[in-house]
């Protein structure tokens, strides 16, 4: 048997999907001091799982091919910042990782509604694609760091670089769920705007999805 078939068969996906955007979370928060070799490894093994879940899914040639094609330049890149991380390679990088996760999202968004009633591992697929959303937003809050790095602040001061990642990763999920500590704050007009973006789809978010699974349910129970 292939290693990726299957993958999607009795919704057993969106558990590996929570578990693999939980594991994306944490590494956030450990991103100062990691060598060159383990950010490789991360990062392409991350993608080499990305890209058998995009095979064995229901979308189409297209949109196959679209995932295969962003993979592949996120894997190409990846190999060449092994030793050359500079700004502009960094920017690159992070742009197309936050595109290739909105696919993913829309991939795992579509896999649940694609029929048949809703599980627990529905339900767990909806709360990786919110985890998601949280890296989305701290991939788009470092890029903008990488351009103008005045554009946060952690307790009044500018950022330190090899702690970028972890603050602003840590900040978008505080702002995704509208805690609001305070300790981060967005300080140029493009930051602000993305916070304020993050926070109205922070509360969004749940509510549509809550509201589709339920007219979901509601569906399938009335063709019983």
């Amino acid at each position: 048997m292939k290693a990726n078939r299957n993958i999607w068969k009795d919704d057993k996906g969106f558990i590996w999907m929570l578990a693999i955007s939980i594991l994306m979370l944490i590494s956030t928060q450990f991103t100062k001091g990691i060598l060159w070799e383990g950010k490789l490894v991360l990062r392409t093994g991350f993608f080499l799982f990305m890209l058998i879940a995009v095979r064995s899914s229901a979308v189409s040639g297209l949109g196959k091919s679209i995932g295969y094609t962003i993979a592949s330049l996120i894997l190409i890149l990846a190999i060449a910042m092994v030793r050359n991380e500079t700004q502009w390679l960094n920017v690159l990088y992070t742009f197309l990782v936050t595109g290739y996760m909105i696919y993913i999202i829309a991939l795992v968004v579509s896999q649940i509604f694609a029929g048949g009633i809703i599980t627990t591992k529905k339900i767990a697929g909806g709360v990786a694609a919110y985890v998601l959303l949280g890296l989305i937003w701290g991939s788009l809050y470092f890029t903008l760091y990488l351009l103008q790095p005045d554009s946060f602040q952690y307790g009044g001061e500018r950022i330190q670089s090899d702690e970028a990642l972890k603050h602003l990763s840590y900040f978008s999920f505080v702002t995704l769920t509208t805690i609001g500590y305070g300790d981060i704050t967005s300080v140029g007009s493009t930051a602000r705007v993305l916070v304020m973006l993050e926070g109205l789809l922070g509360q969004l978010f749940p509510a549509v999805f809550i509201a589709k699974l339920v007219s979901q349910q509601i569906e399938d129970s009335k063709r019983k």
